[in-house]
């Protein structure tokens, strides 16, 4: 779950987007599964974005560390 947070963390709005370098297929494919990220394209031209439900978990979990920090 630490490397789909990482994922999520590291998107930029919910456009499409490369994911970040190191990146597993492995990781992209279980946050498609949990319905977090959209996936698309094959190899080097793979892409992402949040769905509603990611975004929603990366707010989630902004807040959550922001309340940790306090």
């Amino acid at each position: 779950m630490i490397k789909i947070m990482v994922l999520l963390h590291s998107a930029v709005g919910a456009g499409w987007q490369t994911p970040p370098k190191g990146t597993s297929l492995k990781t992209l494919g279980e946050a498609e599964e949990q319905g977090l990220i959209q996936v698309r394209g094959e190899f080097q031209k793979r892409q992402m974005r949040l769905t509603e439900l990611g975004v929603q978990h990366l707010e989630r979990d902004r807040k959550r560390l922001e309340a940790r920090r306090m």
